[in-house]
């Protein structure tokens, strides 16, 4: 059995890679990134009225034409709210 001093504990200024701003990145998306994050986006999100309406009403070509926009127009705090790109 482990004592509880010798279980392993993060640093108190530890932090997860991508949380770190230092790691931001600085180029833009290429075609085919802008295709897997409207991809998962599509599979993720599939299934709410929103884009289900989108979809229906506009086509699945034009969504994702729109979706690679927004994705493109993100900022560096733009993926806290991703609900906001179908909006």
């Amino acid at each position: 059995m482990k004592s509880k001093s010798s279980e392993c504990k993060a640093p108190a200024d530890w932090e997860l890679d991508w949380v770190n701003p230092a790691n931001d990145r600085k180029a833009p998306y290429t075609e085919e990134e802008l295709e897997l994050l409207v991809q998962g986006f599509i599979d993720s999100m599939g299934d709410t009225e929103v884009l289900r309406s989108k979809v229906a009403n506009e086509g699945l070509d034009e969504v994702k034409e729109f979706l690679k926009e927004r994705f493109r127009q993100l900022n560096e705090n733009g993926l806290i709210n991703l609900d906001s790109l179908i909006h």
